[in-house]
Order: C-alpha cells, then structure tokens, then sequence
C-alpha cells in the first residue's frame, strides 16, 4: 500500500507540474500577457513598463524557472485587481466552494436509495418513475434551473434571499440552500441511474442465487451483498461529483453570487489577472488529486480483495 500511494502520489505530482506548464506556455506562448493587461490603445511607452514591472521582459525559460519555483513555494504574485496575495486570495474563497459543494454532494446522495428501491423491482412502477425523473433533472440545464428556482423560491414566495453570503456560519444557512439546489439535482439523477444499474447488474450473477438459496431475506442480499459490491461504481460516481464541484460550481456561484472558486475564476478571467487564474488552477488540481486518492483509499476498505501492491 504505502508503495503504491508514493507512485500514486508521484504520478499525481507530474501531472499537476506538466497542467501548470501548459498553463504558463497558454499565458506566455499562444499570446501575449501584456496585451491581456492593458487595453488596446495603450502607448509603447506603458506596454515597456509594463513588461518591466511584471518582469516579462526577461527570457521566457528565465521565466519558466521562476514560475515553477514560485509556484512550489506557494507564491503565485499579487492578484492586479485585488492588490494581495493571489495564493491567499485562493484559499480564501477554497472554505466556500468546499462547503456548496459538500452541501449539494450531501443532497445528491439521495439518489442512491431512489436507486436501491428502483433495483429491488426492475421494471416495476418505482423503476419506470426513478428512471423518468432521473433522466429529466439530468437534462435540466443548471443555468435555468437556478433561475426558475431565484423565481419561484425567491420572487414568488419571498422564502429565501436571491443571492448573496453571510458567511458560513449559524446565519449564512439561508444563502446556501438555492445554489444547492441547483446543483444537487444532476447528482441525485447520476447517482440514482448508476446505482440502480450496477445493482441490477450484480443481482444476476451467481453469489445472489447462492445467498438466497442460503435462505437469506431479500434485504439481507440486496443491502448487504449487492449494495457492498456494487459500492465500487457508486464511489466512483461520488467521487468524480465532488471532484466536479471542486473545480468550481462556477454557473451557480455567478448566479447566486456565492463567493467561490467558480466565481473567482470567472471573475479574474474577466478582469485579467492572470496571478489569481494561475493559483485557482494549481489549488483546484491539487484537490482533485487528493479527491482520488481518496477514493482510491475506500476502495481497499469496501472490497479486500482489491489490493495496491
């Protein structure tokens, strides 16, 4: 095990260095950071000074050297709009994205039991209705399903507040219940149609037939033996949701002015500055890997025959 989580983590590392890279190439190889700073109508003189400032005026692989030593020490520059660390910027807004997204996460799990019931009786009324719905909020596009749900919680009935953040302490709860509930419902459809999937698929091999000819109760099989193999897919499901949140609810942050990752991307995007782009990438990679190794790690708890060597 601890071989293989150093070649996991080894491999992780490389791949987070080799992001990075394509990063810094994207930045200062397809075009020109300068032109990104100022506007179009900006004066030799100004474009000069502020190569100069910036040190954009040294050879690229002076640059790219700095930039990686930089980066492994945690300093990622100054953010230009907001006048501070971009790195501390970051983590800042880390804690926010974080809690939205375990909220969701949280809500989306419901789907699993809509599968479990789906699977006890495939074709049955329950299946045909989980298989209807999950297949329809999958579809609804986020975007409209926060707004309808600004219009309808919000205007409408004067439930909840629109938009805004009050921290995420006892009184910031009424700000995070709409964006939730714009993002957990994708979540709830996936995890609902692949546990209902992988549950049907292990309820016809051979172990099932055995364990019922053992005179086990259904419950016992399906939500002792079934449930714990098919685990593996709704894991992996799980994961690859949070890891998707990680990466920003960007939609529902904008929407909701939620201050997250999403919305600092976007918003730093917008205003230029590169130094808070270039640290949201590396910190939401590095949440990702650990995300996986995460999931990587349950696996051996769920099923022990899975074994890193």
């Amino acid at each position: 095990m601890r071989n293989y989580m150093i070649r996991r983590v080894s491999h992780s590392v490389f791949i987070i260095l080799g992001l990075m890279a394509l990063l810094f190439f994207a930045i200062n190889v397809l075009g020109d950071p300068v032109e990104l700073l100022l506007d179009e109508e900006a004066s030799q003189e100004v474009i000069e000074a502020m190569r100069k400032k910036y040190g954009l005026d040294r050879p690229i692989y002076v640059r790219f050297g700095d930039f990686y030593k930089n980066m492994l020490t945690g300093n990622f520059g100054k953010s230009i709009r907001h006048k501070i660390g971009a790195g501390g910027l970051v983590l800042d807004r880390l804690p926010n994205t974080a809690a939205l997204a375990v909220v969701a996460w949280t809500l989306g799990s419901i789907g699993i039991p809509l599968g479990m019931l789906a699977a006890r009786r495939p074709r049955g009324i329950v299946d045909r209705l989980v298989n209807l719905l999950s297949f329809a909020i999958i579809s609804v596009p986020e975007f409209w399903l926060a707004l309808m749900i600004i219009l309808v919680v919000s205007v409408q009935w004067g439930l909840l507040p629109t938009s805004g953040f009050d921290g995420l302490g006892p009184g910031g709860w009424k700000f995070i219940i709409l964006p939730a509930l714009s993002l957990c419902p994708r979540v709830m459809g996936r995890n609902a149609q692949i546990t209902r999937a992988t549950m049907i698929e292990e309820m016809g091999k051979q172990y099932v037939a055995t364990a019922r000819a053992k005179g086990l109760t259904e419950n016992a099989v399906l939500y002792i033996h079934v449930l714990k193999n098919a685990a593996i897919s709704i894991v992996t499901m799980m994961g690859d949701e949070l890891a998707g949140f990680m990466n920003g609810a960007t939609v529902a942050e904008v929407i909701f002015g939620w201050p997250g990752l999403g919305k600092l991307v976007i918003d730093s995007i917008n205003a230029r500055d590169l130094p808070v782009v270039t640290a949201a990438v590396f910190v939401i990679a590095l949440m990702v890997m650990v995300i996986n190794l995460t999931v990587d790690l349950i696996y051996t708890w769920l099923d022990p025959r899975i074994s890193y060597k």
